[in-house]
C-alpha cells in the first residue's frame, strides 16, 4: 500500500497539467511511497496524449476518464482508484513544493485522524492587472492560506488538502449532485468535521497556484458558486445562518442589487476606462471607485447564482433570468467563493 495517493482532476489544461505532474513527480518522497492519479473530465484538448506520455515515463502514474460533469464525480473516480493511506487532492494548475508530500505525511503523523489544509500561494505580488490586484489586496482569492484563528470545514478547499482514505470512503466521498462549480469541497468538509475529523493547518505543505482569472471569468465563478450554495443549503439547512443573512442591513441592500442589475450596461464602459487607467499606474492598490465596482459586481453575481437555484429549486441551472429572492442575501459572498475546485 502506498503512503499517499495524489488525486488530480483535470479539464482542458494539457500544458498546465504536464507541469503539475512534473512537480508532483519530483518530490523528496521516494516514488515507491506514493501514487499519482489523474482523472480527465472529458477534455477536448490533448490531455489524453499528455497522460499517456507521462504514464509511460512514471510507473506510479495512472489515469482515467470521467464523463459525468463536475469536480465531485471526477474526484470520486480518483478516490475509488486510490490505494494510499492518505489521499491528497490538488488541482491541475498547482506547482508543488518539493517537500509537499513529505509535509502532508508529517502532519498526519502528528494528527492521524485529521484533514490537513495545505498552504497555496499566488504570484500576483507585482501584477499590473487591476482585478488581480483587487483580489490580492482584498484576500478574496487566497482561501488556501488559512489566516486568523478560525479553521473549520469552510477551509476544506481541494487545491491542496489531504485526508485519510478510510475516512473519505466512510463518508462516501464527494456528493455528485454538485455538477456546477463550487461548494462540493466545503460540503464534504462539513461532513468530515461532523464525523469527528478535525481540520489542521499545513503551513509547510506549500504549493503555488498558476491562476490568473479575468474579472469576467471570476464573476462567472461567483454566479456558479452562488448556485451551488443553494444546493448546499438544501442539503444542510442548518447552515443557512452561516452563509446567509436576513437582518435590517439585508433589507437595505436589496434595492442596490436591483439598481446594479439595471445600471450594469452603463457601468461596464466606465469600469473599463478605470481599469485601463489602473493598468498604467503600476502594481499598487487600485482606486476606491474601481474597488467599489468589483465589490458590488461580484456580490451581485453570487446573489444572482443563488437566486437561480432558489427559483428553479431542482439543482439544474437555467439560462432564463433569475427572479431575485426577497428573503435572502449572501453574507460576505465574495470571500465565500471556493476557488480551489476544478476549473471549468
Amino acid at each position: 500500500m502506498y503512503k499517499i495517493s495524489v488525486v488530480i482532476p483535470t479539464l482542458n489544461r494539457a500544458e498546465l497539467l504536464a507541469e503539475t505532474i512534473e512537480g508532483i513527480e519530483s518530490q523528496s518522497l521516494p516514488r515507491e511511497q506514493y501514487e499519482v492519479i489523474v482523472v480527465d473530465n472529458n477534455s477536448a484538448d490533448r490531455t489524453i496524449e499528455v497522460l499517456e506520455q507521462k504514464s509511460f515515463t512514471y510507473s506510479n502514474l495512472r489515469f482515467s476518464l470521467q464523463q459525468k460533469p463536475g469536480a465531485a464525480a471526477t474526484r470520486n473516480t480518483g478516490l475509488e482508484m486510490s490505494s494510499g493511506e492518505i489521499v491528497l487532492f490538488i488541482d491541475d494548475d498547482i506547482e508543488s513544493d518539493r517537500k509537499l508530500l513529505e509535509s502532508h505525511l508529517r502532519y498526519h503523523g502528528e494528527t492521524p485522524d485529521a484533514s490537513v489544509i495545505g498552504t497555496i500561494r499566488t504570484n500576483w505580488e507585482t501584477t499590473r492587472d487591476p482585478f488581480l490586484r483587487y483580489m490580492r489586496d482584498r484576500g478574496i482569492f487566497d482561501p488556501y492560506s488559512v489566516n486568523g484563528s478560525t479553521l473549520d470545514f469552510s477551509c476544506y478547499h481541494t487545491g491542496n488538502v489531504s485526508t485519510p482514505r478510510r475516512t473519505l470512503e466512510g463518508l462516501g466521498g464527494f456528493d455528485e449532485r454538485f455538477e456546477v462549480y463550487g461548494m462540493e469541497d466545503i460540503e464534504l468538509g462539513y461532513r468530515l468535521e461532523r464525523s469527528g475529523c478535525p481540520m489542521v493547518r499545513g503551513v509547510e505543505a506549500t504549493a503555488l497556484h498558476h491562476y490568473f482569472p479575468s474579472y469576467g471569468q471570476f464573476a462567472e465563478r461567483c454566479e456558479q458558486a452562488g448556485f451551488s450554495l443553494g444546493l448546499m443549503l438544501k442539503l444542510h439547512p442548518e447552515l443557512r445562518g452561516r452563509f446567509t443573512e436576513n437582518g435590517r442591513v439585508t433589507r437595505l441592500l436589496r434595492p442596490f442589487h436591483r439598481l446594479y442589475r439595471a445600471a450594469e450596461p452603463m457601468i461596464h464602459p466606465l469600469s473599463r476606462s478605470l481599469e485601463k487607467r489602473e493598468e498604467r499606474r503600476g502594481s499598487g492598490p487600485i482606486s476606491t471607485p474601481l474597488g467599489f465596482h468589483y465589490d458590488w459586481a461580484l456580490r451581485y453575481r453570487f446573489f444572482l447564482g443563488f437566486s437561480h437555484y432558489a427559483t428553479n429549486g431542482n439543482g439544474v441551472r437555467s439560462n432564463e433570468p433569475a427572479r431575485e429572492r426577497e428573503d435572502v442575501n449572501i453574507k460576505e459572498s465574495t470571500s465565500k467563493v471556493p476557488t480551489s475546485s476544478l476549473v471549468r
